[in-house]
């Protein structure tokens, strides 16, 4: 199939570069310094199931170039993915599905904000790793998935037979896609581990290993949880009890040293994706009379970092 990655970072270039090893046809809207790594190196994945260099991918600048994939999967970051969609537009909307693997539960509303008219789709990546440089992309753990749909894509005949092309791909790196027409239970789960993890190993500068084995800081992890909980059911989520301990739960068996990617952006200096995460519970919270402390201080907190370092200079 056809494939066109928006956002060329840890993220997109893990998807990607797995899935032209799978022998997808697979082109990124990519700028500057990544376009040219692109161009002259391909794509270079590294980690702990091996090794590869993928050098059977484009990048282009231009979205007239991009016109008529099957499926576009959205990775730019939360905060670009407005103007990302706005700008690739005509690709967006000539493509015969396009999924958002931003992080959060907001990222297809902000995808639909500028490319309306795209055959819009939830979705969630479990991917760990880290950019280390254009193109290069280093993968910390055996997390390899995707899971994305909603109403009707089940059925779908574009999403299925990708769902069934990755599930039933031979060779290059281990990849499984789940298709679900429920998808926002599917990224309100993953959001309570996700959201808590990005607060605290930002608030504490600290990887998982010191947060969840710490009683005080697990209180901490307990209470973000629960408010990302309680403000899922009123936006009527379908979350029972049991996900609050399974979110817990996934915490603690994170890899000692892992961050989570707000935290590599937080020391990089870039902008963060704290207004889709605490931001986020905290906005949420207000709108349905809820109490959300924990997030309500940390978003106060990381704020003003928001923008990175054009932000702390102001």
């Amino acid at each position: 199939m056809r494939i066109l990655v928006l956002g060329p970072g840890a993220i997109g270039c893990y998807v990607g570069g797995v899935l032209a090893l799978a022998g997808h046809e697979v082109q990124f809207a990519a700028r500057g310094a990544t376009r040219d790594a692109i161009a002259a190196q391909g794509l270079k994945l590294l980690g702990p199931r091996g090794d590869f260099t993928i050098r059977d991918v484009r990048a282009t600048t231009d979205p007239a170039d991009a016109l008529g994939a099957d499926v576009v999967l959205s990775c730019v970051k939360l905060y670009d993915a407005v103007e990302a969609s706005r700008e690739w537009q005509p690709a967006l909307h000539s493509a015969g599905a396009v999924v958002s693997l931003q992080n959060g539960v907001d990222g297809l509303d902000r995808l639909r904000q500028g490319a309306p008219e795209a055959r819009g789709f939830g979705g969630l990546a479990f991917v760990a790793g880290r950019l280390e440089a254009p193109g290069v992309m280093r993968y910390l753990s055996d997390m390899s998935s995707i899971t994305f749909g909603g109403p009707g894509a089940t059925e779908d005949p574009v999403l299925r037979p990708f769902a069934d092309s990755i599930n039933h791909a031979k060779g290059g790196m281990p990849f499984a896609a789940t298709l679900v027409e429920d998808i926002a239970s599917a990224q309100w789960t993953k959001f309570l581990a996700l959201a808590t993890n990005a607060a605290l190993t930002c608030l504490t500068r600290s990887p998982a290993g010191a947060i969840y084995g710490d009683a005080d800081l697990i209180a901490l992890a307990r209470q973000s949880i629960a408010e990302s909980l309680a403000v899922a059911r009123a936006e009527g989520v379908a979350l029972p009890d049991g996900h609050a301990e399974a979110a817990l739960k996934m915490l603690q068996g994170l890899p000692p040293d892992m961050v989570a990617s707000m935290h590599h952006d937080l020391v990089a200096g870039k902008p963060l994706e704290l207004d889709g995460l605490s931001g986020l519970v905290s906005r949420l919270g207000r709108r349905h009379g809820l109490p959300t402390p924990f997030h309500d201080f940390a978003f106060a907190c990381l704020k003003p970092h928001i923008r990175g370092n054009a932000g702390a200079s102001r």
